[in-house]
């Protein structure tokens, strides 16, 4: 298994944790406010620093699969060649902005972390909270360039969508089993 693998596993395992404790806090939280009637200050906390983690998380997640909103208007015209040239240059750009915003944030974080800010139900130091933004913007750094790589070497699914080429295998298929006189 490599390493972009096991990378992934991870992320999906961590940020799914996350999301699924933060939505049973929330439970607890709903719990505790309207049937026992009283309600504990610490869940918006605890709540919302694991949905932040799992959201920026899922960010890198999303942009892997090819999940986020494309407006794809005018590359889907281009020819293939000029579609493999775009997306390198525009995953790579992509890639720059998320590295500088990584290390950008790192000096949100050195601040925070010496100024001492903690939150105020639990205690929670702010930088802890803020540590995602480096760790999720890294990982949709290298998510970027593994884009543009694939983009380079030509994956159709990179270029066209995964529908486009499960719509092409299913012609070729198609026209495999009309040769073979199947499914007339």
């Amino acid at each position: 298994m490599n390493l972009l693998k096991k990378l992934d596993i991870l992320e999906e395992g961590v940020a799914g944790i996350l999301f699924v404790g933060g939505v049973a806090v929330s439970v607890y939280g709903v719990f505790t406010r309207y049937v026992l009637n009283y309600p504990q200050a610490w869940i918006t906390e605890i709540f919302e620093f694991m949905l932040v983690w799992s959201i920026f998380l899922g960010f890198g997640m999303a942009l892997k699969d090819s999940r986020h909103i494309q407006v794809e208007l005018l590359f889907d015209k281009l020819s293939f060649k000029y579609k493999r040239i775009i997306a390198c240059i525009s995953n790579i750009i992509g890639a720059g902005f998320s590295f500088y915003l990584a290390y950008s944030s790192i000096e949100l974080i050195t601040l925070t972390k010496i100024q001492g800010t903690k939150t105020i139900d639990v205690g929670l130091p702010m930088w802890i909270t803020f540590l995602v933004l480096p760790v999720s913007l890294a990982l949709m750094g290298i998510y970027f360039l593994a884009k543009s790589y694939k983009a380079a070497k030509g994956d159709k699914k990179e270029l066209t969508g995964e529908l486009e080429v499960l719509v092409e295998e299913m012609k070729e298929l198609s026209e495999e089993n009309k040769k073979k006189g199947v499914g007339a």
